[in-house]
């Protein structure tokens, strides 16, 4: 028999259950805790309560029904508050002072509410938000905000009667999935309808993942070896915890709404294996162009490979085609925006090519060329013997080139919605005088959707034409720490450029769906936001700056997150609130990055 181990916190949830279940043979198959890994006293007594009173097992199967749904960890924490109120009902005759805990309970969930920020509010899913707020409002007798007619339908089905059996259970959580999330299932199996993926945010709605944590996080408890679908590993800590359930119909909607990748399958391989460890071994990688589908003028998905199409589900078929035209659309109003602003834009161009020139007067170097006499070319010394040509050696010409390569990075994450026609045309005005200063610049832009951290190359190093850059859109979230090193890893041989430079234009906001893997001793996976995510993307800037890379960064967003912009660039960074301002940031920016200057705010 395999024998867990559990860490203290886990021992006080189960000592709760047990308690509560007045049972201490069984082996709970749940375990409460916050969101910070402390144990939910109340909803470990809930638990508890359920093997008291109904057939827990016969729950957990229930549960491990829905596990084929992306869904699923979203409808089991709607549905706890169902079996909650039922074993509430129940249990309250034989233990009065249950009532009070249930009030303490919803004191607390309110509390911690009032002290989450606008950035964790917008990871909340808002259906289990909403119920968990009118169900607690209900216990505290105060009148909750006002529901949808199909929330008020919900909260009504949520409060299951007491005089239910575990059948009778069963049958109301069947009908809540089945009638009012559309959820088609049979033990074992549930089809469903994705709703994830870019189209409400680029409908300027909030995008959350559905494997986001709530108010309560309710692990499942496997036998220690993963063998349940959906179980945590308790004595594991570094489990790759990739769902491959959907992994074609994700991977064909990445192709289908970014762009065909330009790395073949082995080398996107390895640059998998290579960068997807550690805090991002739950993750996958993609690189790509702007497919020509998400331009306005040519018909949206009909363009797109039968393939891909026949891998996409039903849902996301009927996603694509208002994900494209909206892409293409903000594509126009990029546009746009830069042909009201084209006078700004094109003096912003003349003086910041102007200044870039004169910072990079001193990083010239002369072109070799063929000379009698000089280092020997290995390449031509056969020349010599057979066609008696001395033209063979290489010696510095008068001819001079600019050693210093520019890759642009741009964070197209949903926090950017605000903000796209004016990173677009910011993008333009550096491409187009870094160009023009005779320094070879690419434009990329990143993002993360479903799993998949994607960059997409919007103007390549070897295009002049920066029109490219007019397909920035913003949708879904940003991995800094991963992006930054996807990005880095495009970047050209250290021997072509003597120096290699990404400027970022960020808001310096980390926060992906993927979680952290959980640490050594613990089975939580950690929530990539906050300190942990800011903390990995100075890591990946600290491990860019050792390769010899020149990273620095442009700030266009709220003074909130200036401690997060100089924890994870330092000194290298400047703070821009409009356009005019460009030219001298980026001109001090480069000249700081390239002679040390200190930035002084």
């Amino acid at each position: 028999m395999n024998k867990k181990h559990y860490t203290g916190l886990q021992r006080r949830a189960e000592n709760i259950i047990w308690n509560a279940a007045g049972d201490y043979s069984f082996d709970p198959p749940y375990m409460a805790f916050y969101e910070n890994g402390q144990p939910d006293p109340y909803f470990n007594l809930v638990i508890g309560l359920t093997h008291k009173w109904l057939d827990l097992d016969r729950i957990t199967e229930f549960f491990q029904s829905l596990d084929g749904s992306i869904h699923a960890e979203e409808w089991c924490e709607i549905l706890w508050l169902g079996i909650e109120n039922c074993v509430y009902l129940k249990e309250l005759p034989e233990r009065p002072r249950l009532k009070a805990l249930r009030i303490k309970k919803a004191e607390e969930f309110f509390k911690s509410r009032g002290m989450l920020s606008r950035q964790q509010m917008m990871l909340q899913s808002m259906t289990v938000y909403n119920q968990q707020q009118a169900r607690w409002s209900k216990v505290l007798g105060k009148r909750g905000d006002l529901l949808s007619p199909k929330g008020r339908k919900l909260q009504t089905a949520l409060e299951f009667p007491g005089n239910l059996d575990t059948e009778g259970v069963i049958q109301k959580m069947q009908e809540i999935v089945t009638d009012l999330f559309h959820g088609h299932m049979r033990m074992g199996h549930t089809s469903y309808t994705p709703v994830s993926g870019l189209r409400r945010v680029i409908a300027s709605t909030l995008l959350r993942h559905h494997s986001q944590s709530h108010d309560t996080l309710f692990v499942r408890n496997g036998t220690g070896t993963g063998d349940e679908t959906g179980s945590v590993q308790l004595a594991h800590a570094g489990s790759a915890g990739i769902r491959t359930d959907h992994a074609a119909g994700d991977r064909a909607y990445i192709e289908a709404v970014l762009g065909r990748s330009i790395l073949g399958e082995q080398d996107l391989h390895v640059l998998e294996n290579n960068l997807c460890a550690g805090p991002h071994a739950f993750c996958r990688l993609w690189v790509s162009k702007p497919c020509e589908c998400s331009q306005p003028e040519l018909g949206h998905e009909t363009r797109l490979p039968v393939s891909t199409l026949e891998a996409l589900s039903p849902g996301d078929r009927r996603e694509l085609t208002s994900v494209l035209k909206q892409a293409g659309t903000q594509a126009l109003k990029n546009q746009s925006f830069q042909k009201d602003h084209s006078i700004q834009i094109a003096s912003g161009i003349r003086k910041l090519s102007s200044r870039v020139d004169e910072v990079l007067s001193g990083t010239e170097r002369a072109l070799p060329e063929l000379a009698r006499q000089g280092r020997l070319s290995s390449e031509l010394a056969y020349r010599l013997p057979i066609l008696h040509d001395t033209h063979v050696f290489l010696q510095q010409g008068e001819e001079t080139e600019r050693s210093v390569s520019l890759d642009l990075l741009l964070d197209a994450s949903a926090s950017r919605l605000n903000y796209q026609e004016e990173l677009a045309a910011q993008a333009k005005i550096i491409a187009e005088s870094f160009s023009k200063a005779r320094v070879a610049v690419q434009v990329e832009a990143f993002r993360s959707v479903r799993g998949y951290t994607a960059l997409q190359i919007l103007k390549d190093r070897n295009q002049k034409d920066t029109s490219g850059v007019s397909r920035y859109f913003a949708g879904g979230w940003n991995r800094d720490g991963l992006g930054l090193r996807l990005a880095g890893s495009m970047l050209p041989d250290k021997d072509a450029y003597a120096r290699r430079i990404l400027f970022v234009l960020t808001d310096a906001s980390p926060n992906d769906s993927v979680k952290l893997p959980p640490e050594r001793g613990s089975v939580f996976a950690r929530e990539y936001q906050g300190s942990a995510a800011v903390l990995d993307a100075k890591q990946a800037v600290a491990d860019l700056r050792k390769d010899g890379i020149s990273v620095a960064a442009i700030f266009l967003g709220p003074t909130l997150y200036l401690e997060n912009l100089h924890t994870i660039y330092g000194k290298e960074c400047v703070r821009i609130h409009r356009i005019s301002q460009l030219e001298e940031a980026v001109s001090d920016l480069l000249e700081m990055t390239l002679r040390g200057v200190e930035n002084v705010y």
